[in-house]
């Protein structure tokens, strides 16, 4: 896979209705309409008019620095396929849909993405948006996505509540593949602590192998704060946070909100279980999962 996607960055023409293009001159194409940057730090991210397609569009530029050093990170052995080689590769309902991708004019990275009008899971847990049942229905769509990530042989690398987007229509979009790697040996190896603090896995902190099983626990964080309102670790400064991360379990989601139901606070602790063998296996069985159990206890 990784050489397939590889040869199809390098295949890229500046033709009208390539995926991959190179040298395209984003001044004289595109019209900004919105900054949207605080998506990511990684890449400005803008709500832009194309004039060659006469559509509105999510435009990413990436930070050459900054994307060059995760690149070197993710593997010593293999480079790292372009973000938009992989998104592009995903094609789900719940995953935005990359148009196109390629070089600019001056060098840079860039994604064209469909324009999600929405908001971030961020967002929704700090205005208390939606009741725990559409919630759960939520974090099943955003599950569903994440498993097409790992379907399609790639680690997202960097789950978090800015990484998901629920649409005006209430349809869950998982976002932002700039730190996803193939889930091939050379990037599955120790040593690239990449992702967002507060969500990553155990094993990652220690700097050990790493599989798919990082983006559950991910996920089980994620999944944790939206329902509770808070995050399973109490640390307050990053030092803190790896350390209990390390060494002690979660909160119970019992009892920081006993009105959920039993079976999903069980979810919930094995979602974000330290130990390996402890987690859900897969994400391709959460969807099911999360809509097969009731969100709260029955009232008595």
């Amino acid at each position: 896979m990784l050489a397939r996607l590889m040869e199809m960055f390098a295949a890229g023409s500046s033709s009208a209705g390539s995926v991959c293009r190179n040298r395209v001159n984003l001044q004289r194409r595109f019209t900004i309409l919105a900054d949207a940057s605080s998506q990511g730090s990684m890449s400005r991210v803008y709500k832009a008019f194309d004039q060659e397609t006469g559509r509105t569009i999510c435009l990413k530029v990436q930070n050459r620095e900054k994307n060059a050093a995760a690149a070197a990170r993710a593997s010593r052995e293999e480079s790292r396929p372009h973000e938009g080689a992989i998104a592009i590769e995903v094609v789900h309902p719940h995953v935005v849909r990359t148009l196109e991708y390629g070089t600019t004019t001056g060098g840079e990275h860039y994604l064209v993405m469909d324009f999600i009008d929405g908001y971030s899971f961020q967002y929704l847990r700090d205005v208390k948006l939606g009741r725990t049942a559409q919630r759960v229905e939520w974090l099943a769509q955003a599950a569903a996505g994440l498993a097409a990530v790992h379907a399609a042989g790639f680690i997202h690398h960097d789950v978090n509540p800015r990484n998901l987007l629920l649409s005006r229509e209430h349809q869950v979009k998982l976002i932002d593949f700039g730190l996803a790697v193939s889930n091939t040996p050379a990037f599955r190896g120790p040593g690239n602590r990449t992702g967002t603090l507060q969500y990553l896995a155990p094993e990652l902190i220690r700097r050990e192998p790493i599989d798919e099983r990082i983006d559950i626990f991910s996920f089980g964080v994620l999944a944790f704060e939206l329902l509770t309102d808070r995050l399973p670790y109490p640390a307050t400064n990053s030092s803190t946070t790896m350390l209990q991360r390390l060494n002690t379990e979660p909160l119970d989601a019992a009892k920081v909100k006993p009105k959920l139901s039993d079976e999903l606070c069980d979810l919930l602790r094995k979602l974000t279980a330290r130990k390996l063998d402890d987690r859900w296996p897969s994400m391709a069985t959460l969807p099911e999962a999360l809509r097969s159990i009731p969100a709260k206890r029955p009232k008595p």
